[in-house]
């Protein structure tokens, strides 16, 4: 059984990722650095949650390396084959010039990276940004589907080492080649690690609720912290999956067991973060001071939650939109960029533009999710049968000959 709270997680998730792009596409030219970082903590919190159910999959069904790698490969590149062709569609409805042949066989084998933050093998197609963050993904996977073993806990171990250095080569590399995007997957991967290391010792410690809101608060500051003039920071990302520990632990419900986290553990780093921000003036000061605020805030509406006895309502609103929002997570982000970024150059209006967009966008990754997933789960379930049959049918032989041999000694 999937944990609601964390299929609520990624689904809510790709609605800031959806809503940080219809802002970013938006005709009318929408002041974007007020929504800049929304769909990026979202993106982060997708890195962090993938690794956490990888661990819980895995613990619960623990596969081979070519099982891992095979059912990764069915989940997500059907879809990202469509997601693709739309985008190829967008480009010529909307007469955008065409990409290099280069272009295009690096976003089809998952190694491309925005133009213009990366760019390290090819960058992502200008209709499908998003795609981008897949090849983090894949490298991920590709990296655990290395671990699977009788040393699997050890390997990962070294694998968080290597992530932790990769950090300052990360920013030590002016080259934009293949070596660097390697350098990026394995200090990216540290996010994906703390993910993986949440579930794996989630028995280790816990968080009670307004720890946990405290905890969710700080990370909207960590995230707008500047460590470089990367916009893309895995030293920051890393600081910001360390106090995210707490929220994920949450949602994994499960009863308090181990060490328990104290909100005085939060508040001293806050007070830290919140000078920075104030000093080194990083951001402008009204959102330096607003952000400061919100794991107060954050508690302050866990209160009032309470107060007002609405607490069954919330949890029951997750519980039924979590199943569905989780179902079409990946449908909805392989897709919506590219219709986004057709209308965004037919439609001048920008409440048509988010009305015609938005219904289409449903459909379409309705359609994805619950008919072409299903055809192809099937397909490839079929392809398996013969495979299974002969083997059912070598072990009954066995078995027959084994009887009949038992046979011949009575």
């Amino acid at each position: 059984m999937k944990k609601i709270y964390l299929e609520f997680l990624r689904g809510i998730s790709t609605v800031f990722i959806l809503g940080w792009h219809m802002a970013f596409l938006a005709p009318t030219g929408h002041p974007t650095r007020l929504t800049a970082y929304w769909g990026t903590d979202a993106l982060i919190m997708f890195f962090m949650l993938s690794g956490l159910v990888i661990n819980l999959s895995e613990t619960k069904k623990p596969k081979s390396t070519w099982a891992f790698i095979s059912n990764r490969f069915i989940r997500i590149y059907p879809q990202f084959i469509v997601g693709m062709l739309l985008a190829f569609i967008a480009l010529y409805v909307t007469n955008t010039t065409f990409p290099s042949l280069k272009v295009i066989l690096g976003n089809f084998f998952m190694v491309s990276t925005m133009k213009d933050y990366m760019g390290y093998v090819v960058p992502s197609i200008q209709s499908n940004l998003p795609v981008w963050s897949l090849s983090f993904e894949v490298g991920f996977y590709v990296l655990f589907a290395l671990t699977i073993g009788r040393y699997q806990k050890k390997a990962i171990f070294y694998w968080l080492i290597l992530s932790l250095i990769a950090i300052p080569l990360y920013f030590l590399r002016v080259e934009r080649d293949v070596l660097t995007h390697i350098i990026a997957v394995f200090a990216f991967s540290s996010v994906w690690i703390v993910g993986y290391y949440i579930y794996q010792y989630r028995n280790y410690f816990y968080a009670e609720k307004y720890t946990v809101l405290f905890g969710l608060g700080i990370l909207p500051l960590i995230s707008r912290m500047q460590f470089s003039a990367n916009f893309y920071d895995p030293l920051k990302y890393f600081i910001f999956s360390i106090f995210a520990i707490p929220f994920f632990r949450y949602c994994l419900q499960l009863p308090p067991a181990g060490k328990k986290i104290k909100i005085i553990y939060l508040i001293i780093p806050h007070t830290i973060f919140v000078i920075a921000a104030l000093t080194i003036r990083y951001m402008p000061l009204t959102n330096a001071i607003i952000y400061s605020t919100f794991p107060y805030v954050y508690m302050g509406l866990g209160y009032l939650i309470d107060l007002l006895k609405v607490k069954d309502r919330l949890i029951n609103f997750i519980n039924k939109s979590g199943s569905i929002m989780g179902k079409y997570s990946y449908s909805l982000y392989i897709s919506h960029y590219t219709i986004l970024f057709i209308f965004s150059k037919l439609i001048h209006n920008v409440l048509i533009y988010a009305l015609v967009s938005l219904p289409i966008i449903m459909i379409i990754a309705y359609g994805l999710e619950s008919w072409l997933q299903p055809a192809v789960m099937s397909y490839f379930k079929k392809r398996k049968q013969p495979d299974t049959l002969v083997k059912e049918y070598d072990i009954q032989l066995l078995a027959r000959q084994l009887a009949a041999v038992q046979d011949v000694r009575v």
